[in-house]
């Protein structure tokens, strides 16, 4: 039995051609590493709240997720590069590949100085306390922990761009693999500080801020001085006539990031600034719970971003269609989970968080539909928007985003002084009906070659 089964695995891994058998490999390795991150961080909540209590908990989670706007400053060139890049490897372009790589390593890094001089500039008159809702007495651990973040948030910024050349190379596992370190070092870190310092904001955040830091330099260094050798950036292959064509596209990724930056990271700021640092808490371990599945999906549908790339490029039509039936089945069995979740997290909640806390959270039901049903609505596009993102045509999108972004924010206030917390996590669900509709139908039609006017651009 044992060897009949090693067989029919091995026959798996060796089904269909070589864009598919690359695509199961990822997967596959992606679903162990990825298993390993996912647990590390469920493991990191109970551990991080007990260190830090719920409040200073609140506040991380918020001032973390006010740094992470400063993504966007890459323009969309991060996605622009994974894109260029794939099609010159399908086009086996290796010196035109390395001016990519290169000029893109070039403009992130004058970003990054430009981001950072223009911090020191302005934040003397900042008021962190007042910004953030919270009491002067963390001020001197809010004033820390931001400088932490910025300064950590540049060097990520930069080497960060190692994770779209795997992507572009049709090897996110690599990505994941790094992404699990960097959790692996920000679990010990924490739990020796949980043994052995008192609670500080500033603490978490050298720990938090420094550990991806530290895995993204070893990375860069030990991967473009091996697989990528010949990609290695250097400075006499930047070239900055090609910033036009990754910004041609990258620009639109821009726009479309925008608007998921905007759902994502605005929603913690907007709690805390419309109840308290508490609600904070309780709507990110509800989502921890409930991004299980956006985090099984994501593992799946990733590799097939730059998998959508080449494919598009070769006119491959047949594997696309087949591709994406596979996805809509899985979103079905998705939903089947997250309906019994819901059904069974006051228990997971007790069992995973509350055992073990002196001051135990309490999260609403309403707050738990609220969070599922805002995951399911964005596992249901991803499954759109990641190929959607690999052919390129993405007019729609930027419109659509454009949209969303106008809306988000006074729906979010609204439904958040009706209906609190969970209001405010709700309104992303109701501005993406759209998208919901027109993504799938645009797909359809690009997979089938049938796209023509807006559709096609």
């Amino acid at each position: 039995m044992i060897r009949i089964a090693k067989e029919k695995i091995f026959d798996f891994f060796k089904r269909g051609n070589e864009r598919t058998i690359l695509t199961k490999k990822n997967i596959a390795a992606s679903f162990g590493i990825k298993g390993v991150t996912i647990l590390i961080s469920l493991i990191l909540i109970p551990m991080t709240i007990e260190y830090v209590g719920k409040e200073r908990n609140g506040i991380w989670l918020t001032l973390y997720s006010m740094v992470l706007w400063l993504n966007l400053f890459d323009i969309g060139f991060g996605n622009g590069l994974k894109n260029k890049l794939a099609e010159a490897k399908a086009e086996a372009k290796v010196e035109l590949a390395q001016k990519y790589i290169s000029s893109t390593y070039a403009i992130i890094s004058l970003i990054c100085l430009a981001i950072f001089a223009l911090f020191c500039l302005i934040n003397p008159y900042l008021n962190w306390l007042k910004i953030l809702n919270v009491p002067a007495v963390y001020e001197y651990e809010v004033s820390g922990l931001v400088w932490i973040f910025i300064i950590s948030f540049c060097f990520t910024f930069v080497l960060n761009l190692l994770k779209s050349i795997v992507a572009a190379d049709q090897r996110p596992a690599i990505g994941s693999f790094m992404d699990m370190i960097g959790q692996i070092i920000t679990l010990a870190g924490i739990f020796i500080l949980s043994k052995t310092a008192s609670p500080s904001l500033i603490s978490l955040g050298l720990i938090t801020g420094f550990s991806p830091v530290i895995v993204f330099i070893a990375a860069n260094f030990v991967l473009f001085n091996g697989r990528y050798k010949k990609w290695k950036p250097v400075i006499r292959a930047v070239d900055f006539k090609l910033a036009k064509n990754l910004m041609n596209l990258g620009i639109q990724f821009f726009i479309a990031t925008c608007a998921s930056f905007l759902v994502t990271q605005t929603l913690p700021f907007l709690i805390q600034r419309m109840t308290n640092p508490v609600e904070v808490t309780n709507y990110n371990t509800a989502f921890r719970l409930f991004s299980l599945a956006f985090n099984v999906l994501a593992i799946i549908i990733i590799p097939y971003w730059s998998s959508f790339t080449d494919a598009y490029a070769q006119k491959d039509y047949a594997w696309m269609q087949k591709s994406i039936s596979y996805l809509h089945k899985l979103f079905v069995w998705l939903l089947i989970c997250q309906a019994i979740l819901l059904v069974l997290s006051p228990a997971i909640y007790y069992l995973w968080v509350n055992f073990w806390l002196k001051d135990p959270i309490d999260i609403s039901f309403f707050m738990s539909l609220a969070v599922c049903l805002n995951v399911c609505v964005l596992c249901w596009l991803n499954i759109s928007i990641y190929p959607i993102n690999g052919i390129g045509k993405i007019k729609l999108q930027v419109y659509c985003s454009l949209a969303e972004m106008v809306l988000l924010i006074p729906i979010a206030i609204w439904m958040g002084h009706q209906w609190s917390a969970p209001g405010i996590i709700l309104a992303p669900v109701l501005i993406s009906i759209p998208r919901m509709i027109w993504a799938p139908i645009q797909l359809d039609k690009l997979i089938k070659n049938k796209a023509t006017g807006i559709w096609n651009k």
